[in-house]
């Protein structure tokens, strides 16, 4: 097969690409980049969580993790403490700040969300997403 830059994988490709810079040009207003907004909006939904559990989430190594926390710590963002049961391990909690940060993060989300919907019906919305779904299954499928 040729090259098609009407196929439908080419059209979500272009579509990611709008999205992302979307997306990008929001955090650089709050100062983020997207995996320290990424890490802070997982932090945020498992407070208390492991530097291992978001560098599975985030599909990076331990070293780049501890590079984007390091710098979300210096920032007053997030903090960590050590539980007592366990002196080896780390919490990693929001700070009043980085509870901010998030709101904000979650609103350039909500945007992003709304733009993308505007366009579309209700009915189309719902077709959309079963749609998107059942593509994103396939993969995982495989």
């Amino acid at each position: 097969m040729i090259f098609n830059l009407e196929s439908l994988a080419e059209r979500i490709y272009q579509l990611s690409i709008l999205q992302q810079n979307e997306v990008l040009t929001q955090l650089k207003k709050v100062q983020l980049n997207s995996l320290q907004a990424r890490s802070l909006t997982y932090i945020s939904q498992y407070p208390g969580t492991m530097q291992r559990d978001v560098a599975i989430y985030l599909g990076k190594k331990q070293a780049t993790v501890t590079n984007i926390l390091k710098g979300l710590q210096e920032r007053q963002f997030i903090y960590r403490e050590i539980p007592k049961d366990n002196e080896r391990q780390k919490n990693i909690f929001l700070t009043r700040e980085g509870k901010q940060i998030v709101s904000q993060v979650n609103q350039i989300f909500e945007q992003l969300d709304e733009k993308v919907r505007s366009g579309l019906t209700k009915e189309e919305q719902k077709q959309l997403k079963e749609n998107l779904l059942k593509v994103e299954n396939h993969f995982k499928e495989q």
